[in-house]
């Protein structure tokens, strides 16, 4: 899928906020982030087999 509306990032700032109103540890929420991001986006963006 390729073209305008596919996602290719999740707002740090919007997670860091609301994981900060809900009481999260935010250097564990900052360190888990960018692996979160890679595995949600993974399951958004569908990619043809052998394209990265």
């Amino acid at each position: 899928m390729g073209g305008a509306g596919v996602p290719f990032a999740l707002d740090f700032g919007a997670v860091m906020n609301v994981g900060a109103a809900s009481g999260v540890d935010q250097r564990l929420l900052a360190e888990v982030l960018p692996i979160a991001e890679d595995a949600i986006l993974a399951n958004l963006i569908d990619e043809p087999d052998g394209e990265e």
